[in-house]
């Protein structure tokens, strides 16, 4: 029972030897955690205000003319690909989406919009029109703008599964540009696809016409004209159809709220972060001074 009631009494020596270490240096702790926020709040303010603008897209609906060709031809679709020829158009959600997130179109558009003093306007020399670094390996690319495109969180895109529909989302330090780089980017991937598309099925014409050309059987030619029909069909849609593979139900406006920098969070967490490492402090040292003392009386 005594050493019970000496362990209690040690640990209520150490709590009360804490508590009065805490006092002795609280000044210290507080003016750390002051100064601590006051920084923060500096380094908070600047940052600049980032911005986020969401487009809602709906995919063009897969019963509709351009994807249904195949069906409406029956067994033609069989033949078809043994021919390499794709009867459907747009492609499917997911390979949207990541034409959207591929290098080469974000690429494309960057350089279309000319993004690139805007995107990089650090390396930028706004009154001489050009770069600073006058080595063209130093300069940004093509992938300096994936990375800030994708990891870099400026373009995030996120499909629900049961709805299939997608939420375009750009975030950018100016909401006027977030909302309007969010809709062309929409705008550009419908152009995208439709252009490819049209690229696929002119070559598909090509390569008919070429076989009608060749065939003298009655029923491979009424086969063939119907194949030169639909991919006829494809082609005069995708140059009359806008909103080719998505279909936007919510454009982009320019948000009025910034989304980030949290200022007040990043205040309060600095300064706790702060105050906690400066009480871990003084605990090491006068655990360090405690323990030097005891030597020397030992000693």
């Amino acid at each position: 029972m005594q050493t019970g009631n000496q362990t209690q009494m040690e640990d209520e020596i150490d709590l009360l030897e804490l508590w009065r270490t805490l006092l002795k240096y609280k000044r210290k702790i507080l003016l750390v955690s002051f100064g601590a926020a006051v920084v923060a709040a500096g380094l908070s303010l600047m940052m600049p205000n980032i911005y986020r603008a969401e487009v809602l897209l709906s995919p063009v609906n897969t019963d509709s003319p351009k994807r249904g060709f195949a069906s409406a031809l029956g067994g033609l679709g069989g033949l078809a690909s043994m021919a390499g020829i794709s009867l459907g158009g747009g492609g499917s959600v997911d390979e949207n989406i990541a034409v959207l997130q591929s290098r080469n179109f974000l690429w494309k558009f960057v350089q279309e919009k000319n993004l690139m003093p805007i995107l990089f306007e650090k390396k930028w020399d706004e009154q001489q029109k050009q770069w600073k670094e006058t080595d063209p390996k130093k300069q940004p690319g093509q992938m300096d703008v994936d990375r800030m495109f994708n990891a870099g969180g400026l373009l995030k895109v996120e499909k629900e599964k049961k709805t299939d529909l997608v939420t375009v989302t750009v975030e950018w330090k100016d909401a006027a540009l977030a909302a309007d780089w969010a809709n062309s980017l929409v705008e550009k991937l419908n152009q995208y696809t439709a252009q490819q598309d049209i690229a696929r099925s002119e070559s598909n014409l090509k390569y008919l016409n070429e076989e009608l050309m060749r065939t003298q059987i009655e029923e491979m030619r009424k086969i063939l004209f119907e194949m030169i029909a639909a991919e006829q069909k494809k082609v005069m849609l995708a140059n009359t159809q806008k909103e080719y593979a998505f279909k936007v139900l919510d454009k982009a406006v320019e948000p009025d709220k910034k989304i980030k920098p949290k200022r007040s969070l990043i205040v309060i967490m600095a300064a706790f972060v702060a105050g906690f490492m400066a009480v871990l402090y003084v605990f090491i040292k006068e655990g360090i001074a405690k323990r030097r003392d005891e030597e020397i009386k030992a000693q």
